[in-house]
């Protein structure tokens, strides 16, 4: 036995040992109120020793604020002068020295002698630490109290979104007026009214109540979670879809076309963009594209719009193991459907109006269009003051078609994969040992050369094919016609000469509408290329030949009204000349001889006039010199 040891007596109560000799010990009880008793010094080795950590009071003083640790010190001092070992045995002496510190400090005698029971009992003056405020206990609301809650819940908290001014003549309308509809005296002010608001104020209810679920979601819930929480390598892709803030021109007749579509594909990991699709279209004919893009080989897709790449800028060209979309109902027909489910690629469909739950690729639009905005004004660029009176009409100012945006799409994406820092990204330890940048290209690379990376690489080249787009075209003794194009492969001239004598063959074509310079037959599995006759339209995306063409049709529409009233004025004067004409044939004889010999006369009056005209353009060349 020590002192300070703590035991159990056989009630429960647990007691700690202040002083102790070979024959006696002085406890004091570390449940109730009392000083210190006398106990053998055998008592205790009966007794159940309990550990001392219950009754162990740690506190930081820099955790401590400055009036609590003053009133601590305040309270110490009060009972230093008791903490002798004399005051422990000695009651009058203790007596004693409270009394005195009663009469100089002026506060109770109770009061001394609580504060130096807790330090007996826990042994450090931070048990003198004041607490802290408590709330009260939850007392019954007076009859304003419970109309001012009611009128809250009822005019407040509402979708309408009343003022508390509002709500609280409301309240006072319905509550405090009498039967004529005149105000009674005891009524509630509107201080009363914001006072009981503020302390029963709830934030998430409000904004739940008056902007719905669905914005508080959006816009004010806590935003403690990060993407690597369900992404913890790659493979996880986003995608989502925008109109760019922007026009453009079709780069046959340079006349505006409308706004593009972005659609990109994210990882969610990386933040590498995986894909990439800029048209005119959208749904799931520009989803099969944009996933045709994601899977396909970058160094090539971006040689076909002029620009030369290293391979490790834009690295990606594998399968995805899931895909985050809102747009759900697109992946559960159709090919993709059979592309998802044939490469085990999971599709998690999110709810919609929630932007937050892919904030990775909702961010990178605005990181895009902020890049090429600044830099394109006037060219088409749609500004703040789109819908302010006077603002330009920004559809007039269009200067790029859509292959040069396409450029400028893809130069913005190359700096962002290759040489944006991923700032909130927080490298592995491996990561740094290999010393990879937070670049979304280098953290794609490095987490490819890892042995259990889970996407792979897609080499078939059945699934490019199998995303492109298809359409009915017509095998004809001109070629394969689809479009309102015209298309050829060596392989099928007999079929082509026989769609000559028989009529024309319905086939299933597939086209890539970023260039119509080639399609694909499909039959029996296979596909065949098939290149474009009409070289005007080489390089030419299917939007902008659709767009050659209506004008086309348009123009002609013109000629023929053109040809149709030359037409009609040619009638005209053939008619006029026909009814200035004269016919006399007195002579109804050999109408034979009579021609012959007319024609003769015809011909010699023709000479003589000829030969007039020669002899005067001589004479006017001889007075010339």
């Amino acid at each position: 036995m020590r002192v300070n040891d703590i035991f159990a007596i056989e009630n429960g109560e647990h007691i700690r040992i202040l002083l102790c000799s070979e024959e006696q010990c002085y406890a004091v009880s570390c449940h109730h109120f009392r000083m210190p008793f006398l106990l053998s010094a055998h008592e205790p080795e009966a007794m159940k020793p309990v550990s001392t950590e219950a009754y162990t009071i740690f506190a930081v003083d820099e955790d401590i604020s400055t009036a609590q640790r003053r009133e601590r010190d305040r309270r110490f001092a009060l009972i230093k002068p008791l903490l002798g070992n004399a005051c422990i045995y000695d009651k009058p002496h203790r007596n004693e020295i409270v009394n005195q510190i009663v009469g100089e400090y002026g506060v109770s005698r109770r009061t001394v002698l609580q504060y130096l029971w807790k330090y007996w009992v826990y042994q450090s003056k931070n048990i003198l630490l004041p607490t802290g405020r408590t709330s009260a206990k939850a007392r019954e609301l007076t009859a304003n109290e419970k109309a001012i809650r009611w009128a809250l819940n009822k005019y407040y908290y509402t979708p309408q979104k009343q003022s508390l001014q509002t709500a609280y003549k409301m309240m006072l309308r319905a509550k405090f007026c009498d039967a004529q509809g005149k105000l009674k005296p005891d009524y509630p002010t509107f201080w009363q009214f914001r006072y009981f608001f503020r302390q029963h104020r709830d934030p998430i209810s409000e904004t739940i109540s008056r902007q719905g679920l669905k914005a508080y979601q959006r816009n004010h819930r806590p935003f403690t979670g990060s993407v690597c929480d369900y992404a913890h390598t790659i493979g996880v892709y986003m995608t989502d879809a925008t109109v760019a803030d922007i026009y453009i021109v079709s780069s046959l007749s340079r006349k505006p076309i409308g706004r593009p579509v972005i659609y990109t594909m994210v990882d969610a990991y990386s933040r590498l963009i995986t894909g990439v699709y800029v048209g005119l279209e959208g749904g799931q004919y520009a989803l099969r594209l944009l996933l045709q893009n994601t899977f396909s080989d970058k160094v090539s897709f971006c040689r076909q719009h002029g620009i030369d790449i290293d391979p490790q800028d834009w690295p990606s060209h594998h399968l995805p193991t899931k895909i985050m979309t809102d747009r759900g109902s697109e992946f559960i027909c159709g090919p993709l459907e059979n592309l998802c489910e044939s490469y085990h690629i999971e599709v998690e469909n999110l709810p919609a109006y929630r932007p937050d739950l892919k904030g990775v690729v909702e961010k990178l639009f605005d990181l895009i269009q902020s890049a090429y905005k600044p830099l394109l004004k006037g060219k088409g660029v749609i500004g703040a003051d789109t819908q302010e009176r006077g603002a330009p009409d920004y559809r007039r100012q269009g200067a790029l078609d859509l292959e040069q945006f396409t450029a400028v799409v893809l130069r913005c994406i190359l700096f962002y994969n290759a040489k944006s820092v991923q700032t909130g990204f927080t490298r592995t330890p491996a990561m740094i040992e290999t010393n990879t940048p937070p670049l979304a290209a280098s953290i794609w690379n490095f987490c490819t050369e890892q042995e259990d990376c889970p996407v792979r690489e897609a080499t078939d080249k059945r699934l490019i094919y199998t995303l492109l787009p298809r359409m009915e075209g017509r095998i004809t003794q001109r070629g394969v016609e689809v479009f309102g194009l015209r298309y050829t492969n060596c392989n099928l001239k007999k079929r082509f000469v026989t769609a000559g004598l028989r009529g024309r063959e319905s086939v299933q074509i597939a086209y890539m509408p970023e260039c119509m310079d080639t399609i694909w037959l499909y039959e029996n599995g296979t596909y065949t290329a098939l290149s474009l006759v009409q070289k005007t339209y080489l390089g030419k995306t299917l939007a902008e030949v659709a767009d050659a063409q209506q004008r086309e049709k348009v123009e002609r529409t013109d000629w023929k009204k053109q040809e149709l009233q030359a037409q009609l004025d040619l009638m005209s004067d053939i008619q006029s000349i026909a009814d200035r004409s004269e016919r006399s044939m007195p002579d109804r004889g050999n109408i034979s001889k009579q021609i012959q010999r007319n024609r003769s006369t015809a011909r010699k009056q023709e000479s003589v006039s000829l030969m007039d005209l020669l002899t005067e353009q001589q004479e006017d060349d001889f007075d010339a010199r």
